[in-house]
């Protein structure tokens, strides 16, 4: 089956227009064309009816005036007609159908806007037509501006039909950049107008939902946060054995670290988030990561030098210390080799292949439970894809030789 490559409406427009100009521009030159082919037939036949009334019916001299007068003819002299065989020009262009009439002592001419026709037997006769010729010119040069006056109308009408698609288009381009104040209404009761209107109210349902559930995180976020610090607190204060009030104090860190990822999804899903984007050393930003993640440095391999990337500085490391994070815990064995290599930071383990494709994990809160741990909320990896993305840098991934390459890539 053949499948259409689709178009912009902008582009369908434009494209109609252009053909109904062209339709237009072939249908009017085609008619004049006909009208010139009528034209000229008609003075032929005109022309072989003088001559066989000329040498064939032999008329009387009056009844030969008064068909002259009829047919608007007048006889003109030789010198005349002399001037009309050197300025004028032939009817019949084509040479053999020309020859032919000359064969038959017939020849037709066109002269300051009138036809003129030359015809010998004993002696030569010359008559001219006194109807003026149809003034093609003019009525191309009439056509040509009537056409531009219908393109130019029709142009205006593509023009404004489109104009709120367009106006629609930089608005939706506005609303995916992160601007809230957009307006697409659009007066009337058409197909664009009912896009743009649907468009406008879907915004404003979005906007009250965005408004609501950050409102609803910032409140939730700020309930636990209480509780979460009284309990550490109060397990520090807990006259009880130290591995139990080792293993309080980690509990309360990983509720800790679930609303930090709470509110690191909350902030990336806000549309206004500013990025400070400046070059940084690959090694700091990578030492910033492991610092934020505490981990034994002894796990891991590092194999950086002097490299150069340009992120912001915090939120990157961020993105990279969660990428370290799922290294270490499931990895099978230690260490876990961070490099950069062909424009890539990367982040390899050992492990099994996924169950499912990479990107069902870049989702939030999707998780592997092929593994034996199934700590944390699943939005690792997404809050990861979506730093990244909003860098404008892309996340990839590929399992080989039983290791898990997750890779940045600049």
């Amino acid at each position: 089956m053949w499948k259409i490559k689709a178009r912009s409406i902008i582009f369908s427009a434009r494209l109609a227009g252009a053909i109904a100009a062209l339709s237009l521009i072939t249908a009017t030159f085609m008619a004049i064309s006909l009208s010139m082919y009528l034209d000229k037939r008609n003075e032929v036949h005109r022309a072989v009816m003088l001559y066989d009334l000329l040498f064939m019916t032999k008329p009387s001299q009056k009844d030969f005036q008064r068909y002259l007068k009829e047919h608007k003819l007048a006889p003109v002299g030789g010198e005349q007609m002399q001037k009309i065989r050197e300025g004028g020009k032939a009817l019949i262009e084509d040479p053999l159908l020309r020859r032919t009439f000359q064969s038959g002592n017939i020849e037709i001419f066109t002269y300051q806007a009138h036809y003129y026709y030359a015809y010998k037997m004993h002696d030569m006769y010359y008559y001219r037509s006194d109807e003026p010729m149809t003034p093609y010119m003019l009525y191309i040069f009439g056509a040509f501006g009537v056409l531009l006056v219908v393109l130019m109308v029709l142009y205006r009408f593509i023009f404004v039909s489109v104009k709120p698609l367009q106006n629609l288009h930089a608005q939706i381009r506005r609303f995916a950049d992160g601007e809230q104040d957009i307006d697409t209404q659009v007066d009337g009761t058409d197909e664009v107008a009912q896009v743009a209107n649907a468009f406008h109210d879907s915004v404003q349902k979005v906007e009250g939902l965005q408004k609501s559930r950050s409102l609803f995180m910032r409140n939730v976020m700020h309930e636990l946060k209480t509780p979460i610090s009284k309990g550490k607190l109060l397990a520090h204060l807990l006259e009880i054995d130290a591995q139990d009030k080792a293993l309080l104090n980690d509990l309360f860190e990983q509720m800790q670290g679930h609303l930090n990822d709470l509110a690191r999804v909350e902030s990336l899903t806000a549309r206004n988030l500013e990025l400070d984007i400046r070059p940084y050393a690959a090694v700091d930003v990578t030492d910033h990561a492991i610092d934020l993640l505490a981990v034994d440095r002894s796990q891991l391999q590092l194999s950086l030098s002097d490299e150069m990337i340009r992120v912001d500085f915090n939120l990157f490391a961020y993105a990279l210390k969660n990428l370290i994070d799922n290294a270490v815990k499931y990895s099978h064995s230690k260490p876990v080799g961070i490099s950069f290599k062909d424009d890539c930071l990367s982040v390899s383990n050992t492990g099994t292949p996924f169950k499912e494709h990479f990107t069902t994990y870049l989702k939030a809160y999707q998780r592997d439970t092929s593994q034996h741990s199934l700590e944390g909320m699943g939005l690792g990896l997404y809050i990861v894809n979506e730093i990244v993305t909003r860098h404008g840098y892309e996340l990839t991934y590929e399992f080989l030789d039983g290791q898990h390459h997750f890779s940045i890539c600049f």
